[in-house]
């Protein structure tokens, strides 16, 4: 993009809106058809996913894809792998670079033309902005320095230097560029072998590595026969077009179970490889330089529709079954009964918040009541609207003292610090001072997420807290949990007999957290694991909020089975 720029500038005919055309008329058409593509897949093979899908959709096909990943990186949105369109944020950062790249460049077009040297100092510095500001944003935020333009900016305009330093390097030997360019691919192959998602901060200053090796063997641009070999030359025709097919391929290997299977990993790959081959030869390569409006246009049509079906409700796009799993894996935790399960803008406390900016009072007792306190993670938040059917508010005061992916203890180990500084704030300020006219404490937690020593720790801390305090304590048993949210896991089950190897797994740990609770606390344990999930219903409200949230609230054989062991 350097190139092509500078030498616009150097040549002094150099046209912003042809460049544009170029990038559409290259990019577009190809990704329209990939994304189409897969809702169609989707609509018939994974209804439940197809909502999630278009929001992808949408975001990807005007390339804000990054941006919205980065809004939507909640505590209960799905696991990135499980996204179809994932790979597009770093198409739509790279697009975002297209459009805004020249215009920076046109701001030094005369110094480029008149002062060379001049122009490469603002250049690097550029170049050193970008990289400071994504050292900057990932102190306080990793998400926002992954996703967001101008923290990846550097890593593309450092391609640049590449060619504003190619006259540098062409009195160099070839014996030495050969050795050099030996080395850094080496670099960048122990890069890839020996680092993973889990074992660095992406990008992070280490990301130089792989990026400055990449640019000097861009540098250097040496000759080698291999790079003239048909099938590597093959390869990078294709490159583009198989970059957009393999991801979606893959992702739907993991929901239909088959993506850890030797001979269905090469059949996926091998339809990777048939739909980019597919994808070049009759997409890419065709000519619409005379077309780009059609392109234009055909994007923000698409674009539109898939916008406006996400606002549709299920029940106009599919059967009243599918309809009713697909809200319960999409939209039921935007839904009013969701916030209503969980009082999540009154009571429960998210893990975005901080301590100072939570209202206190909104958990007090009331003297002329019984006060019963609901304490735990997002598990026991999802308790808060059946608590309020067992314990009227007539007579009882429900505290609901609930947040997200946190264990109720003072200084317990979450990646969160507002909900961890929430319950320090119950155990060693408002429990202390109002203990007394609190008659029960019912917890939970996802156990299961915890290793054995960490439940024995946990558990042994909250048992000895509150038997200081002589107050009566039950908790709330390990509830069911899912690899793929349950809606999706149950229609693949039903409809293809697939049942994730994943569930089972995580089953089997379930049945042993609950086991070692029950051994530890006994007939405070109320066991909950051994009721099975009705079938689900035509009509009724959905029974799940995501992978491990049951919905109880509407579903008359829970809330008479707690009643029981709470009264």
């Amino acid at each position: 993009m350097t190139r092509i720029i500078l030498s616009g500038f150097k040549n002094d005919n150099f046209n912003l809106l042809d460049f544009y055309k170029k990038r559409v008329v290259r990019i577009f058409p190809a990704l329209l058809v990939m994304i189409t593509f897969f809702a169609v897949v989707i609509y018939f093979l994974l209804p439940t996913m197809f909502s999630t899908y278009l929001k992808s959709y949408f975001s990807s096909s005007l390339f804000f894809s990054n941006i919205y990943y980065y809004l939507n990186n909640g505590y209960f949105d799905q696991q990135s792998q499980f996204n179809f369109l994932l790979h597009t944020w770093s198409l739509s950062v790279e697009w975002q670079f297209y459009m805004i790249y020249p215009l920076i460049l046109l701001l030094f077009r005369h110094t480029y033309q008149s002062r060379k040297k001049v122009f490469i100092v603002y250049f690097c510095a550029l170049i050193g902005i970008s990289f400071a500001s994504m050292l900057i944003h990932s102190a306080y935020d990793k998400s926002y320095s992954f996703f967001i333009f101008y923290t990846r900016a550097w890593e593309m305009m450092i391609g640049g230097v590449a060619f504003l330093f190619e006259d540098k390097v062409k009195a160099i030997t070839f014996n030495t560029k050969l050795l050099v360019v030996s080395i850094c691919i080496v670099i960048l192959g122990v890069f890839i072998v020996t680092t993973n998602e889990h074992s660095i901060t992406w990008p992070s200053t280490l990301t130089i590595i792989p990026v400055v090796s990449t640019m000097v063997i861009l540098l250097l641009n040496i000759d080698l026969k291999i790079f003239n070999n048909k099938v590597i030359n093959f390869l990078g025709n294709i490159s583009y077009s198989l970059y957009l097919w393999h991801w979606p391929f893959y992702v739907l290997s993991i929901f239909f179970n088959v993506n850890e299977r030797f001979r269905y990993r090469i059949l996926f790959i091998a339809l990777s490889f048939v739909f980019a081959i597919v994808s070049y030869y009759f997409v890419e390569k065709r000519n619409y330089n005379k077309k780009y409006k059609l392109v234009l246009v055909s994007t923000v049509i698409l674009f539109a529709s898939s916008l406006i079906i996400t606002k549709v409700k299920p029940h106009y796009i599919f059967d009243n079954y599918k309809a009713n799993m697909a809200f319960a894996a999409t939209d039921y935790k935007y839904s009013p009964q969701a916030y209503k399960q969980y009082d999540l803008k009154n009571k429960h406390f998210s893990y975005n918040l901080s301590l100072k900016n939570y209202d206190l009072n909104k958990i007090k007792v009331l003297p002329q009541k019984k006060n019963i306190v609901l304490l735990g993670d997002s598990h026991a938040g999802m308790f808060s609207q059946t608590f309020h059917n067992i314990f009227p508010q007539d007579k009882y005061n429900l505290i609901q003292v609930t947040a997200d992916a946190t264990y109720p203890m003072i200084n317990s180990k979450t990646r969160y610090q507002g909900p961890k500084d929430f319950f320090n704030y119950f155990f060693q300020d408002f429990f202390p001072k109002n203990y007394s006219k609190i008659d029960m404490v019912v917890i939970n937690s996802n156990y299961a997420d915890y290793t054995k020593d960490e439940i024995s720790e946990s558990v042994e801390f909250t048992e000895n807290y509150f038997k200081k305090y002589n107050t009566k304590v039950l908790y709330i048993g390990q509830t069911s949990t899912f690899y793929l949210d349950f809606p999706t896991s149950y229609y693949l089950k039903n409809h293809f007999n697939i049942d994730h190897k994943n569930n089972r797994s995580i089953k089997e740990k379930d049945d042993k957290t609950n086991d070692l609770l029950i051994s530890k606390l006994g007939d405070k344990y109320i066991n909950i694991l051994h009721l099975k999930i009705k079938e689900v219903s035509n009509h009724g409200e959905p029974y799940i909020y995501d992978t491990g949230h049951l919905s109880y609230y509407g579903t008359e054989q829970y809330r008479s089975f707690l009643a029981n062991k709470l009264k």
